[in-house]
């Protein structure tokens, strides 16, 4: 499907949809993803009505993750931090959200794992030195938040959100790690790169798939003196 198709597809469906994930998202809800039970409480980010933490799961999927150090970063459900737990990786979960931050911890529980949950503005309460690899499904439109759970959407008008997180995100990384985000082509590509080049980080597109009407991405980022 071109993607002139898609816009036209989205514009058609979009308003019947909009509502609809609206209502489901407003009560709590119960999920299996790959033999993970969650819980997903009103206002965290439901991973099985969008395809973006599914993408990542999948990348996910194909790493050997034993006694590697993960951090979900901006976590939600904490789906790919309890993922990463059960393969034996030493899991860090952060989110802004108290909601979030809540909810993880309860589907730690309900999945029987030990992950660190810290609730934190990206990298502002994490005290953890570096991490082998990070996981990011960030919030993308520019606007500005006024809400907790609208945290999970909107990275403010000057993009804010990027900005912060590529000044930190390179204290972070070893010299082998990386981060994995997910990008829509709803969003900005080119301005969230720009901010990550900016701040000696390197970017590179590993994965690319069509989900219904939308066109995801995976990039790795490193630093730049890796590559």
């Amino acid at each position: 499907m071109m993607k002139w198709q898609r816009k036209i597809l989205k514009q058609v469906s979009y308003p019947l949809l909009l509502p609809i994930s609206k209502w489901y998202a407003a009560k709590e809800r119960t999920a299996m993803v790959d033999g993970i039970a969650l819980t997903v409480q009103p206002g965290v980010f439901h991973p099985s009505l969008f395809f973006s933490t599914k993408f990542l799961l999948s990348w996910l999927k194909q790493q050997s993750l034993q006694n590697l150090t993960v951090l979900e970063l901006g976590a939600g459900s904490g789906l790919l931090a309890i993922y990463a737990a059960k393969q034996k990786a030493v899991v860090t979960a952060s989110d802004i959200s108290t909601t979030a931050y809540d909810n993880i911890q309860m589907n730690c529980t309900k999945n029987d794992v030990s992950i660190q949950v810290i609730l934190s503005n990206l990298f502002n309460k994490i005290s953890n030195p570096c991490f082998d690899i990070i996981l990011i499904n960030p919030p993308y439109y520019p606007k500005n938040p006024i809400s907790e759970n609208e945290f999970a959407w909107f990275c403010g008008e000057d993009y804010d959100y990027f900005q912060a997180l590529f000044f930190q995100l390179p204290n972070y990384l070893k010299n082998t790690s990386k981060a994995i985000m997910v990008l829509s082509e709803d969003c900005n590509i080119e301005v969230i790169q720009s901010l990550a080049l900016q701040n000696n980080l390197s970017w590179k597109l590993i994965a690319q798939k069509n989900f219904w009407a939308e066109e995801n991405y995976l990039f790795q980022i490193t630093h730049t003196s890796n590559n």
